[in-house]
């Protein structure tokens, strides 16, 4: 949480908190600020002072109105404009005012904390300078790993849309005709992945979440490889395996959220039977054992202890395999899709208490197709809720 701010900034040996980036793409400055705006501004902090947040005089007005910061000021608080015109290129002269705002409000002195995407020529003048630059993991995104109430509230908001949405359009699969070599007809014609994205993008959208990368829509033999998102044209057909990998993101709160269902029209072969039921199992087994103060790896491993009992791969111990579970076992979730913490092999810190992550075992075989089954989480002392109500059913 944004209190926690302080003591992983002095943990780090850091001073103060230097970004300098727009707040459409970068979570971090969001997060900070909860100002949205397209344009790169700047948030300075000291350890144990209150921020300042510096902005473009268009937007000055909208950030002191809209931003939770206090303290907010305008470029030409600084002279802007003077240190632009005196500089050979204007984004040189934008480089030195930022340098100059940084020696005024944080002193040259003072160890500043950057994040480790913090433009390397904007650093580079800051140093020579005189400045004290040190880009540095794990600081606002170790804060943003705990949500707090009003955050776990959107979360679930998000989550109980994206439910609805996809019972609708695991619906309208249940619900078609099953044409010439088992294509799946949808009002006479062949159901696509395209037809089922437009869907789930409509629906979605009429509710404030935007689909903003491409959704999974995986059918048949190609759901097996784990990213196969699902070309347009591609036709679902019945008696195969369709993964449905839905995350929107909503438009005013900017939080996602992250489910995956495996479904069946028709009926499924034995095989495809018993890949759902162990990736079942793998899932429940894996949420008996997960609670705030369980290593990721732990978790992962009883997730890969199901999966292997049952005569299934895994990639544990960095074994290569093209048939069984490939990839880990779940990621936080909040203002990006996969943010920390990680849930798999290489998860050794303990998870948090009110940490949102997501648990989504998966199988897969080059001949059969993919099952993966994806629930989000939040973690509490004693175990978890599940943030996700949607039942999970092979057949349909």
């Amino acid at each position: 949480m944004r209190e926690d701010l302080e003591h992983i900034l002095a943990e780090k040996g850091a001073e103060a908190l230097l970004l300098y980036s727009d707040s459409y793409k970068d979570a971090n400055m969001y997060y900070l600020t909860e100002f949205l705006a397209p344009d790169p501004f700047v948030f300075l902090k000291k350890v144990d002072e209150e921020p300042i947040l510096v902005v473009s005089q268009m937007e000055c007005p909208r950030a002191q109105k809209q931003s939770i910061i206090k303290d907010v000021r305008s470029y030409f608080d600084y002279n802007y404009l003077t240190a632009v015109k005196s500089a050979k290129e204007p984004q040189l002269g934008a480089i030195q005012f930022l340098s100059d705002l940084t020696k005024k409000e944080l002193g040259t002195r003072t160890k500043i904390c950057v994040p480790p995407n913090f433009p390397v020529i904007v650093a580079d003048v800051m140093r020579s300078e005189g400045l004290t630059i040190q880009p540095m993991f794990g600081v606002v995104e170790k804060a943003r790993e705990t949500k707090d109430n009003a955050e776990v509230k959107t979360i679930k908001e998000i989550q109980r849309i994206n439910e609805t949405v996809a019972s609708e359009a695991i619906n309208l699969i249940a619900n078609s005709d099953v044409g010439s070599n088992k294509t799946l007809l949808s009002n006479g014609e062949p159901l696509t992945v395209g037809k089922v994205k437009s869907f789930f993008g409509h629906k979605l959208l009429e509710q404030g979440c935007l689909v903003e990368e491409d959704i999974i829509v995986a059918c048949g033999p190609r759901s097996s490889d784990p990213h196969y998102v699902g070309e347009s044209e591609d036709k679902l057909k019945a008696d195969q395996p369709i993964i449905l990998d839905i995350y929107p993101r909503s438009l005013q709160k900017r939080y996602w959220t992250d489910m995956t269902r495996t479904v069946v029209k028709g009926k499924s072969s034995n095989k495809l039977k018993k890949m759902f039921d162990t990736v079942s199992e793998a899932k429940n087994a894996s949420l008996d054992s997960i609670q705030a103060g369980a290593v990721g790896s732990q978790v992962y491993d009883v997730c890969c202890d199901v999966l292997e009992k049952k005569g299934y791969q895994t990639t544990r111990s960095g074994k290569k395999v093209t048939v069984g579970m490939t990839h880990s076992l779940g990621h936080g979730v909040g203002l990006q899709i996969h943010e920390s913490p990680r849930i798999g092999e290489l998860s050794s810190v303990p998870l948090g208490e009110h940490v949102i992550v997501t648990v989504e075992p998966g199988l897969y075989d080059p001949t059969v197709g993919g099952v993966r089954l994806e629930d989000i989480i939040e973690l509490t002392k004693s175990g978890y809720s599940n943030l996700t109500k949607m039942e999970t059913q092979l057949e349909i």
